[in-house]
């Protein structure tokens, strides 16, 4: 019998990478073929975002272009985007954030309703269930699309910050069990991944839905770092009031913690930060910042920053501009501000032009390029040890160091992804830090 071919494409966070892979891990045990996304196939599934409006815009893109490959094809709609607007005009099997798990089931009963056979569905475990109030759990996802391992422990966001639709597309705080991660870690290391990245929506928040602390994700980083197998853990983004000195004490004692940390900001401008709804100001961020550069030598600090949200002065793009400046990020990530419906903020009076917004947008990545290029250069001589991702037609291996800078590595005889190589850095651009190898040995 010739097998149903499935295809799969992502859109958005982490967390949904992770979901994806789980759920077409489900369909390959259940016998589907997996095929590329652009391919002919009989089911189409697509993890879809809406955080701005381009990401909104690709979801959409991205289903009705299944339509054009097959048109007589299963289409799925998944996540934020059937969340919180209407996919339905363009797909067959509409699930929200709740209830992932159970596409498989849903395609089945849709094949079946069509008069072909469907593979049969593994068994699934019992805890699996479209419950919004209980972390939706898919099992341990031990093969993934990437070489870095991800583990969602929490889903869920409590904030309500007003431009951000992701707690009402993914709901109040939901922390995965202790041993559910502890058992999916331990599966991937045997599985041969070296690095896990802690994801979630709000992974600070770990915990808290059954009245744990704030470094709560800490103690499990110590937990996770006792697996035989698991050499680095990397942590998702954080809020910055959530690093406490506890948080920090905790993060500085686990040599399998990497030194790069992703602390929210969204703007450098305690006005705009108000108007924000985020419950920090410029004052505490600066003072986390500090903290973290006095317990560790070289950590990288990233930060995503939002142009243009209404109201914001010139003023106050530049203030947020000089603080970006002043904390010496390594990364910026830069979105420009989009209403989305049901936030508070899309009704906020003054929206700003879009021609100013893409004007200020250059600025900050303008900003951006050059903080890149200075902790880069900061890198050249230090010895690294860099997880070889993926190797280029040009010969060199792509990797991330510890600080998470881009790397780029010859490849030697031996040299494989997934490996663990120790490197020096010997020049640096905005985007990339060359190195050679350090002939320190590689694990």
């Amino acid at each position: 019998m010739t097998r149903i071919r499935a295809a799969f494409h992502t859109l958005g966070c982490k967390t949904n990478h992770y979901e994806t892979d789980a759920i077409r891990r489900q369909f390959s045990q259940a016998g589907f073929e997996i095929v590329p996304f652009d391919a002919f196939a009989e089911v189409y599934l697509i993890n879809t975002c809406t955080v701005t409006g381009e990401a909104d815009r690709k979801s959409r893109q991205m289903l009705r272009r299944t339509r054009k490959i097959n048109p007589e094809a299963i289409v799925v709609a998944l996540g934020c985007l059937p969340a919180l607007g209407d996919a339905a005009l363009t797909a067959d099997i509409v699930i929200g954030t709740a209830g992932k798990s159970l596409a498989l089931s849903k395609v089945c009963s849709e094949l079946e309703f069509r008069g072909i056979e469907c593979p049969k569905p593994p068994i699934l475990n019992p805890i699996v269930q479209a419950d919004p109030e209980a972390f939706e759990e898919f099992g341990p996802v031990d093969h993934q699309s990437e070489t870095r391992a991800y583990i969602k422990i929490e889903d869920g966001c409590n904030n309500f910050c007003t431009y951000c639709a992701i707690p009402l597309a993914r709901g109040r705080v939901r922390s995965r069990s202790r041993e559910k991660i502890l058992e999916e870690a331990g599966a991937l290391a045997a599985a041969g991944y070296r690095e896990i990245v802690l994801t979630g929506i709000h992974i600070c928040s770990y915990g808290a839905d059954t009245g744990k602390k704030s470094h709560a994700v800490m103690e499990l980083a110590q937990d996770l770092a006792g697996i035989p197998g698991i050499e680095r853990i990397r942590l998702g983004s954080l809020e910055p009031l959530s690093l406490t000195s506890a948080f920090i004490r905790l993060a500085s004692v686990n040599s399998k913690l990497l030194p790069h940390f992703h602390l929210s900001l969204q703007s450098g401008c305690d006005s705009v930060l108000a108007r924000m709804n985020r419950h920090y100001r410029t004052k505490e961020y600066r003072e986390v910042v500090a903290r973290l550069r006095q317990s560790f030598q070289n950590p990288g600090i990233t930060t995503d920053v939002i142009v243009g949200f209404p109201g914001e002065t010139e003023a106050e793009h530049q203030a947020s501009l000089d603080f970006c400046q002043e904390m010496g990020f390594a990364r910026l990530h830069i979105f420009r501000y989009s209403p989305r419906t049901g936030t508070r903020a899309a009704s906020f009076p003054d929206p700003i032009d879009p021609q100013i917004i893409a004007r200020r947008s250059q600025a900050m990545l303008k900003l951006a390029d050059q903080l890149a290029l200075d902790f880069h250069q900061r890198q050249i001589g230090r010895v690294m040890a860099v997880l070889l991702e993926k190797l280029r037609p040009d010969g060199l291996f792509e990797g991330y160091t510890p600080e998470y800078v881009p790397a780029l590595v010859p490849a030697e005889p031996g040299m494989q992804t997934g490996q663990i190589v120790q490197v020096t850095g010997i020049s640096a651009t905005n985007e990339f830090l060359f190195c050679r190898n350090a002939n320190i040995g590689c694990s």
